[in-house]
């Protein structure tokens, strides 16, 4: 029998796209991942997509959790902002996951989140029925090109079962090749909606700090990254805290791409800011994971398609865990 999964914090189904045709549904609380009659999730799926922290299946019938509950407690953007770093507890995402493994006790769980929450969370105390294996890795050591962007990925299997965490390991990359900016945006073309490769009008602004002014317009930041940052890939501020602005930088097509974020804020080689496609590229999902865009409501669905690509593990990590899970079915 196939494992029964169900979605805990899944975002938009990113990281339960492998699983699509045994997934149950996905609850998902945070309201920055709805959309309306929830039409992201209706083009990539076919079950429904719960925001109900209330809602229960029977406990007999989940064998498998899987999410990306919200790691902003232990976000290092959010301490430069604040300059601490919030509860765990207080986080709604973080403790309905937890709370949901305790309850449902699937045979096997996934869990990924940013490296810190580690030092923030006893792993074994909330999770104590399980077996833990803890990756804290860059995520090229899932096959994808982002080798600045580190996360945690814990896996727990059920103790009473006589699955091994030995057979679970890191995929074998030898002599794997991984995409530059270049190879990773090829053959994308134009401006397209259907496929959400689109971007904000020129006129549009965006918190950027240059000259004492604290925003400017799409036009001006390409502008400025072709001529006066033309070699730079960090947007540099006249400020005594800080000499880059967070979060803010362009990719070379020669180099391997940074760390993306739902922001509308990291840039391309050609000084655009990156579409939705670029950045689901970058995360390494196929172009066949289909993004919601309407032309009358356009800046609405690219704030969403950013967060559904961007705010998610990176492609491969769902299709590793995949491959995981059907090799320790027979043993679940």
């Amino acid at each position: 029998m196939r494992l029964r999964v169900l979605g805990i914090c899944g975002g938009n189904g990113v990281i339960l796209h492998a699983f699509k045709d045994q997934l149950i549904t996905n609850v998902e609380p945070r309201s920055v991942f709805h959309t309306p009659n929830s039409i992201q999730w209706k083009l990539n799926f076919k079950t429904q997509f719960e925001k109900d922290l209330a809602i229960r299946f029977p406990k007999n019938s989940i064998d498998c959790i899987i999410g990306a509950p919200d790691c902003g407690h232990s976000s290092i953007l959010a301490y430069s902002r604040a300059k601490k770093l919030s509860d765990p507890k207080e986080n709604i995402s973080l403790t309905f996951f937890i709370g949901s493994i305790g309850y449902y006790k699937p045979k096997i769980f996934m869990m990924e989140n940013l490296p810190k929450m580690a030092e923030m969370v006893n792993l074994e105390l909330s999770f104590p029925n399980y077996d833990l294996k803890v990756f804290n890795e860059p995520v090229s050591a899932w096959g994808n090109s982002q080798f600045s962007r580190v996360r945690l990925v814990v896996i727990g299997i059920r103790k009473d079962l006589l699955a091994s965490l030995s057979l679970i390991d890191l995929p074998d990359l030898t002599d794997y090749h991984y995409k530059n900016v270049n190879e990773l945006f090829e053959g994308l073309g134009k401006m397209n909606g259907s496929h959400c490769h689109v971007r904000e009008p020129d006129d549009y602004s965006i918190p950027l700090y240059i000259d004492g002014k604290r925003k400017i317009t799409v036009k001006e930041a390409r502008e400025i990254w072709r001529t006066r940052f033309k070699d730079y890939g960090r947007w540099e501020v006249e400020d005594e805290k800080m000499k880059n602005q967070p979060g803010v930088y362009r990719i070379f097509g020669d180099g391997y791409p940074l760390t993306v974020r739902k922001q509308n804020r990291q840039f391309g080689p050609d000084g655009n800011m990156l579409t939705p496609r670029e950045i689901a590229r970058i995360q390494g999902i196929p172009d066949s994971f289909k993004l919601w865009y309407d032309p009358d409501r356009s800046l609405y669905c690219i704030n969403k398609a950013r967060v559904t690509v961007a705010k998610t593990p990176p492609y491969e990590v769902g299709v590793w865990f995949k491959g995981i899970c059907d090799k320790l079915e027979k043993y679940l």
